[in-house]
């Protein structure tokens, strides 16, 4: 069989991650339910490939969900980062021309893949909630000249808050990115992006990176490579944690929603339960809802979403 045209990619690591994967590969499977073109991938963490539930692998098979050893970090960062897990699975090689990369505290209410991009190397990504890294004024000046790099001039709007605009700053719970190498170069994004990250923690001296080094250093490596972005709307990563108002959430392509007790709050929610367990057999139905159930307590893991 061909290849995938497209990948989406998601990191497991940990029993909380392993829960939310159950909801998130029901959903993406349903919506995009042939893998001749989209490539599912989880890329599972060492610690937990051999612990991964009966249920977990029911499901995936049943999803197609293919699973892939998540990159060691072992001598990556400058000190533990979790965060920096989704960039190792981004920058793993694939076949695929274009991948997505979800956070696992997400479920999918739509297609994600075919996005209209004038340049097949830009960047996909909906601008970050509120301005949580670089509101000190000489944060992102100082960032950019560590590459030797101007402050850009253009601007996205923040979706949450005031809507600020603001430096080019996106939530990187959602990464639309090519596969393929830039022209003249044998890297892609998610390689130079993790160069990018690497220099940056590890040699450039401000202060408080975590757990922003992800979202500092996407611009940074836009700008240092000449990659395009497209600023997609807040509904392809749609933010429900804090969120009062929820009426919008139906209309969104990807819900975020970071904790259980957020998801709940939706008056549909059970439809991403309900989804799941059709991807079990019977036998297997308590165990999926035991699993997920453990959600409710909410444990904070140390990875990456």
């Amino acid at each position: 069989m061909a290849e995938a045209k497209d990948s989406i990619i998601f990191v497991v690591d940990g029993p909380g991650l392993e829960a939310q994967s159950l909801l998130l590969a029901a959903s993406l499977a349903k919506h995009h339910p042939d893998r001749s073109q989209v490539a599912l991938i989880a890329y599972v963490s060492p610690r937990s490939i051999d612990s991964l539930s009966e249920v977990t692998r029911a499901l995936y098979a049943h999803c197609g969900v293919q699973m892939r050893p998540l990159p060691s970090a072992e001598g990556i960062w400058a000190k533990p980062y979790p965060h920096g897990n989704k960039i190792l699975a981004c920058a793993a090689p694939r076949a695929s021309q274009r991948s997505l990369f979800i956070d696992t505290d997400t479920v999918c209410l739509g297609p994600l893949t075919g996005l209209d991009l004038a340049d097949p190397h830009a960047i996909a990504a909906v601008p970050e909630g509120l301005p949580t890294w670089g509101k000190e004024p000489d944060k992102w000046p100082r960032a950019y000249e560590f590459f030797g790099l101007p402050l850009p001039t253009d601007r996205v709007t923040l979706t949450r808050g005031r809507q600020l605009e603001y430096l080019p700053y996106f939530n990187a719970g959602f990464i639309s990115f090519s596969d393929v190498p830039r022209p003249g170069s044998t890297t892609n994004f998610a390689q130079d992006w993790l160069q990018t990250a690497i220099a940056f923690d590890q040699k450039c001296p401000i202060k408080g990176k975590r757990p922003w080094l992800d979202q500092i250093t996407l611009p940074l490596t836009m700008k240092r490579f000449g990659y395009g972005y497209e600023a997609l709307h807040e509904l392809w990563n749609f933010s429900i944690a804090d969120r009062v108002k929820l009426s919008r959430a139906k209309k969104a392509r990807l819900i975020h929603y970071h904790r259980f007790v957020h998801l709940k709050r939706l008056d549909f929610h059970t439809i991403f339960i309900a989804d799941a367990l059709g991807c079990v057999p019977a036998v297997l139905a308590e165990a999926l809802l035991a699993q997920i159930s453990s959600l409710v307590a909410d444990p904070v893991e140390t990875a990456a979403a």
